[in-house]
């Protein structure tokens, strides 16, 4: 057994670079070698009296003239905030702040830099969460009334609070003023106008909303991993994947604009963020799944838009290539397991390996991911073909009586409830895995039913919750950081920065969590402005320049961890050196003209303060640099920059020796704390387990509670993160990781039976231990877990019981290694009771004692793990038989342990599970004064399942046979979404025939007869002659225009200007 201090010893030599990938320490090399020249660049400006500490601190920003020449190149000075930010500046100033990368600029430059810097600095804080937490991670637990109180609470009271017009939140966004928005309001009436951009169906403030709510729950789910609502996460999924469809379909219908700088400026959205945390942790691409997801199907509607694109705006071509496209994905998802064209396509470029993020291999992954969805990109871009016609439906149902329009809207709305009623009774109660095989096929129904009834009416339209349109603006950078700043272990398990108190917890990560996402979603925008301007030539250039740059730190890398030197040193040494050849680059290139501009807006704008009062003064250049520059000028920068970089380095440092890790087996230095716990008495009657009894069981209300209940639970004392020892409940798919295809075997008597037994349970036995008299008392046993794993007991009450058993199985080794690979021994009660009584048998039994270590030692030394299982607490005032409270009393087997203890047994071992650990306390349930119920037993179980982890290294991974590609495929229904995609674009209609129900009520509102009419709409940009086409709805329109011309000759009208129209008629006219 380790003693104390050498269990601290592993903890204190841990190094940080000692587990790190090579691509985590290129990335600390290239943000290190950015800090540095960022520190050194801010320390140079500084002590010249070139930063400006107005906005923050930042440097002096220098506008220039165009007109003007090199030795007039000023015509203002503004801090680096306004240039970037636009807080204090002009219009035109903001502007300037989205202008791409200028490398003569050293502003330009800086912004450049210190953007990465803050970027850079994230990803160091999203890997000490990772890898170096405070506190270990926890585990995930799930109530179904928290979480449905959580999303009532944000989604619907929240969420509802913040309801508002499109056009206030729009006003919100852009700083616009209420007054201001008033104005505009008054002018346009654009609030009220169903047809613009910010009130139409499925506006932008909708869309944000919609992603939003779901995006929540998305994560709630994730946080409380709240299995029972996978299929309905499913749907939600499947929406954000028709959203790529329609939102792109959408771009490039309305731009047509295919240029290579827009695809490259799409791509860096999807995946700027996502490249580098895979960088940093060293993930693999697939384990954000969603990331590939949205670029494999961006790419989709890509190419079908970009083939023939000059003919995309005609009748049929565009629904041609749709209709070409549904039978492409019926062909290579659907009819897979007939033609193998899917596998055929991919096999260049996944694989069946297993890796993190794609257990089955990364083929079976992709195949698994891309089917659950495959329907659904095509689908919005159904809907986005159709969109002009449904907006025209919409618009020409409204313009109808109040009794036809809500006629014609029940009508569709009642066939799409049904539907949807039948997929909530049907598909959504499937398994898991069965829904999987349904959600391609069935998951529209709710999203278009969702669709419908969000813009049933104009209100509806023109309304969103400002809250959710908010969550909804970071979906991506909130989905990809939650797996390691919110959750750890890639989203397995719950970051903890305040252990014991989970609620408060939750709150300080959620804070951290949502201001570090949509700081990420702010610096990826920022950068891609920067870095990917709308200039072909400066896009290829860039990209290539920062390819480059990855590939030679990686390169670096690999050559340091080749060469044996990784160390927390030798990054700092490459970032210090790397960090002053970009610092003295951006100096030699931009110092001198930046200089002489600030010194000469200087002299300026002195010159115009003085002429305000009457009095000028001139400073030459000379008289400038003798005061700005000097020595500690010119050499301090990059030692300042270096002692950052120290900072940040012993800040990793003291991370990695002084917190928890990321998730993993239990270093050997745990055995020292393993065996401390205790039973905490549990109270079950609090409101979270009646609410849970209610709900699972029935139950209303609970007959036993503390203090007079007896509800326990084993759990180990507190231990410093730096152990690294984070004990938990372990279960049969843990332990199943460890003894898989391994040889266990116990030896010993009842105690040790006991222990097996629970052991079992654990494995999944539930059974295992269960009472039953009619069997024999003494006996060996014999279990096989998974069909592969045999697990035995073997009946050896004594000693030399135990020897025989053992040598044996040590004469049985083949090949050196012993026939088990576990081996658990326990005894002494027996020896105590029977052959103890004499000086003869006491020598007898020690001398068998020593043999007994000699051959757990050889056990061992046949690569075998030998547990000794300490005898458990007696109760003497509960022995039943006179013989055994004479020799088995609890003092009497105290002297026993010692015995076994002086003659080696316990350092033979190479663990030892202390059995009056987990039943002293619990003494007085030893019904018999030997053994326990099964509960106790569990808790020896569990300290062995954990011990297990050093113990028994896991074994190396087995090939995994992935499922069949082309198990989900469905040619039946997928020839059914076939139709229904066909009904879609042939028929006009975007809600996939839904639509044609309201013409059994409503006259004219065929999909068909409006498609003509949608395209003759779009193209002159004016609705007069499509409501003069409807004598119906002029009818109504005419009515409506007399009520408004009457309310203008009531007194309360004339208050009103002549300019103002009242918002509905505005609505209703197209205004």
């Amino acid at each position: 057994m380790a003693d104390d201090e050498g269990a601290f010893t592993e903890g204190d030599m841990y190094s940080p670079t000692r587990d790190a990938n090579i691509s985590t320490l290129a990335m600390a090399m290239l943000f290190g070698s950015i800090i540095f020249a960022t520190a050194s660049l801010a320390a140079r400006l500084w002590l010249a009296g070139m930063w400006n500490w107005d906005s923050g601190g930042s440097p002096i920003h220098v506008t220039l003239s165009s007109s003007s020449s090199a030795s007039e190149e000023t015509v203002a000075l503004v801090s680096h905030n306004d240039y970037t930010k636009g807080s204090s500046s002009s219009s035109k100033d903001l502007k300037k702040s989205k202008q791409p990368l200028d490398t003569t600029s050293l502003p330009s430059i800086y912004n450049l830099l210190h953007h990465c810097t803050v970027f850079g600095l994230i990803l160091l804080y999203s890997y000490i969460c990772e890898n170096h937490p405070p506190y270990p991670h926890d585990e995930k637990t799930y109530d179904r009334d928290e979480f449905f109180f959580w999303t009532i609470l944000v989604v619907v009271i929240a969420g509802g609070h913040s309801l508002k017009k499109n056009v206030d939140i729009g006003n919100n966004a852009t700083g616009q003023t209420s007054r201001s928005a008033i104005k505009q309001g008054m002018q346009d009436n654009r609030n009220r106008d169903e047809n613009s951009p910010d009130n139409a169906i499925l506006n932008r403030y909708q869309t944000e909303e919609w992603k939003g709510w779901m995006q929540f729950i998305f994560l709630l789910y994730h946080y409380m991993y709240a299995v029972e609502v996978y299929n309905g996460i499913r749907v939600m999924i499947t929406c954000y994947v028709w959203m790529t469809g329609f939102g792109n379909f959408m771009f490039f219908q309305k731009t047509n604009d295919y240029s290579l700088h827009r695809i490259l400026q799409m791509l860096w959205r999807l995946n700027f963020l996502v490249l580098f945390l895979c960088l940093t942790h060293g993930n693999r691409y697939i384990l954000y799944y969603i990331c590939p997801l949205h670029t494999y199907y961006f790419l989709m509607v890509l190419g079908v838009m970009y083939v023939g694109k000059e003919r995309n705006h005609t009748r049929w071509w565009m629904r041609t290539k749709l209709g070409v496209l549904a039978i492409i994905i019926f062909i290579v998802w659907d009819c897979e397991s007939y033609f193998g064209i899917f596998n055929l396509l991919h096999q260049l470029f996944l694989s069946d390996e297993s890796v993190e993020g794609a257990r089955m291999g990364t083929m079976w992954e992709w195949y698994f991911r891309s089917t659950l969805d495959h329907w659904s990109v095509l689908l919005g871009m159904v809907f986005a073909i159709n969109y002009p016609i449904t907006i025209l439906w919409f618009k020409k149902i409204e313009l109808r009586s109040i009794r036809r329009q809500w006629m014609g809207k029940m009508a569709v709305a009642f066939g799409m409830l049904y539907a949807l009623r039948t997929w909530v009774k049907g598909p959504l109660t499937y398994s898991k895995t069965q829904y999987n095989e349904t959600n391609p096929y069935y998951g529209f129904i709710p999203l278009v039913t969702y669709i419908f009834l969000r813009n049933l009416t104009p209100t509806m339209r023109s309304y969103s919750m400002e809250l959710l349109h908010e969550i909804g603006k970071t979906t991506l950078e909130t989905y990809l950081m939650q797996h390691h700043i919110w959750l750890s272990s890639n989203s397995k398990t719950v970051l903890t920065f305040i252990p014991g108190w989970p609620r408060i917890n939750l709150a300080l990560v959620t804070c951290v969590y949502v201001l570090l996402s949509r700081k990420m979603h702010n610096l990826t925008l920022l950068l891609r402005t920067i870095i990917l301007p709308d200039d072909r030539e400066a896009c290829i250039r860039s990209s290539v320049a920062m390819l480059v740059t990855i590939a030679g730190f990686y390169c670096t890398a690999f050559v340091v961890d080749e060469m044996d030197m990784t160390s927390l040193m030798s990054v700092g040494v490459v970032s210090i050196v790397c960090g002053t050849l970009l610092y003295q680059s951006v100096m030699d290139s931009t110092w001198a003209t930046y200089r002489k501009a600030v010194k000469a807006a200087k002299r300026k704008l002195e010159a115009d303060l003085g002429d305000s009062d009457d009095h000028i003064t001139t400073t030459s250049d000379s008289e400038v640099t003798e005061d700005k520059e000097t020595t500690i000028s010119r050499f301090c920068p990059p030692l300042i920059g270096a002692m950052v970089v120290l900072v940040l380095g012993l800040t990793w440092n003291g991370f990695a020796t002084t917190g928890a890790r990321s998730i993993g087996p239990l270093p050997s230095t745990c055995d020292a704390f393993v065996n401390n716990g205790s039973w905490i008495p549990f109270d079950g009657c609090n409101e979270a387990s009646r609410g849970m009894a209610y709900r699972e069981n029935q139950v209303s209300s609970y007959g036993m509670c503390l203090p007079h209940g007896n509800s326990h639970i084993w759990a180990w004392e507190k231990q410093a993160s730096h152990t690294h020892c984070r004990f938990g409940h372990r279960d049969e798919t843990q332990g199943k990781k460890v003894l898989n295809k391994r040889r266990v075997i116990f030896i010993g008597d009842s105690m040790t039976r006991n222990l097996y037994s629970a052991s079992l349970r654990i494995m999944g036995v539930a059974g295992s231990g269960a009472y039953d008299a009619t069997l024999p008392k003494h006996q060996g046993i014999t279990s096989i877990l998974w069909g592969t794993t045999p697990v035995v007991f073997k009946w050896a009450p004594l000693a030399v019981d135990q020897l025989a058993v053992l040598k044996e199985a040590n004469d049985n080794s083949v090949d050196g290694n012993t026939a088990h690979d576990l081996i658990v021994l326990g005894g002494g009660a027996w020896d105590r009771l029977h052959v103890y009584a004499t000086d003869e048998d006491r020598q007898s039994h020690a001398a068998t004692l020593k043999e007994l270590s000699a051959e757990m030692l050889r056990s061992q030394q046949q690569n075998a793990a030998v547990v000794w299982l300490i005898p458990t607490t007696i109760n003497s005032q509960a022995l039943n038989t006179e013989e055994k409270r004479d020799h088995m009393r609890e003092e009497d087997m105290e002297a026993m342990r010692s015995v076994y203890f002086k003659n080696g047994v316990l350092s033979a071992s190479s663990f030892v599970l202390d059995g009056p650990t987990f039943t002293a306390s619990r003494v007085s349930e030893s019904f018999d004064g030997v053994h326990y119920p099964p509960q106790v037993y569990d808790a020896g179980a569990q300290i062995l399942m954990n011990a297990i982890d050093w113990l028994l290294p896991l074994n190396e991974a087995e090939p995994v046979i992935p499922p069949q590609i082309g198990k989900m495929s469905n040619p039946m229904l997928g020839f059914m979404m076939l139709v229904l995609v066909g009904i879609g674009l042939f028929m006009f209609d975007g809600f996939l025939g839904f639509t044609y129900l309201a013409s059994a009520f409503v006259k004219g509102l065929k999909p068909h007869d409006l498609h003509r009419q949608a395209l003759r709409s779009s193209k002159k940009s004016s609705h007069q002659h499509d409501e003069l086409s409807d004598p119906e709805a002029n009818n109504v329109l005419r009515s409506r225009l007399a009520k408004a011309k009457a309310r203008k000759r009531a007194p309360k009208a004339k208050a009103k200007t002549s300019g103002n129209m009242d918002p509905e008629i505005a609505a209703l006219i197209g205004r």
